[in-house]
């Protein structure tokens, strides 16, 4: 058993030295003295849409890198409500409150089909002490993090219907790596907004009629970014 977890951690960091996208996530600046210090299993792991990482005030034991794919972090309120408070996309950390040994602030919630490595807490930890790069890189995650929410309140939660949407499409559009992008739901875009479903749907219905969004089968679609951004941003 001891000689399996050693040799899948092995494996693990093996694939961290040689990943496609190394260069947006955590490990990006560890050096190969670095990756002989994992001793523990890095998990590449693959959501169905509407599967969760992990639930809101659950005890989590490991963050989330995001090789592929989108996930929205939900917050559920006392009255019920809930709240879409951010997206994550490739490059990003999922989780990463329980560093600071904090229960989860939010369902993660897969969009799509999401691909991430699923890296243990107690690993992060200890490399951070003996590790100044992973330090850094850690303190870029979380100023990462702030930025995303402070940029999620300003454009997303200000403004009329129209101009929340189209940010929110643009947002969309910058995230992915094809020429087009994940539509979420209009249920989900009122929660990310802070609008009611039918403002959504008349927002994007009205984008639609001029050509500036086009839906390209389901939950994808295209938007004609300049355009959209001259109009109503």
């Amino acid at each position: 058993m001891q000689i399996d977890k050693i040799d899948r951690a092995w494996r693990g960091a093996e694939r961290c030295k040689h990943c496609a996208i190394r260069h947006l996530v955590l490990f990006s600046d560890l050096t190969h003295e670095d990756f002989d210090r994992i001793h523990q299993p890095i998990d590449d792991m693959e959501f169905e849409p509407g599967q969760r990482l992990y639930y809101q005030g659950e005890n989590i034991s490991s963050v989330y890198t995001i090789r592929a794919g989108l996930i929205k972090l939900v917050q559920h309120l006392p009255n019920g409500d809930r709240r879409i408070v951010r997206l994550l996309s490739q490059g990003d950390l999922a989780g990463l409150e329980s560093l600071n040994g904090q229960v989860a602030d939010h369902d993660a919630v897969c969009l799509d089909l999401v691909q991430v490595c699923r890296l243990p807490v107690s690993l992060i930890q200890r490399l951070q002490k003996e590790t100044p790069n992973l330090h850094q890189g850690l303190i870029n995650r979380w100023q990462k993090a702030l930025s995303g929410a402070d940029n999620w309140i300003t454009r997303l939660s200000t403004g009329k219907a129209r101009q929340r949407v189209a940010r929110l499409l643009l947002l969309l559009d910058q995230a992915s790596t094809d020429d087009f992008f994940f539509l979420p739901t209009r249920e989900d875009m009122g929660a990310m907004l802070g609008i009611t479903t039918e403002s959504t749907s008349k927002a994007t219905a009205e984008f639609r009629r001029l050509g500036l969004l086009k839906k390209l089968g389901q939950n994808r679609a295209w938007i004609d970014a300049e355009a959209l951004q001259q109009q109503f941003c």
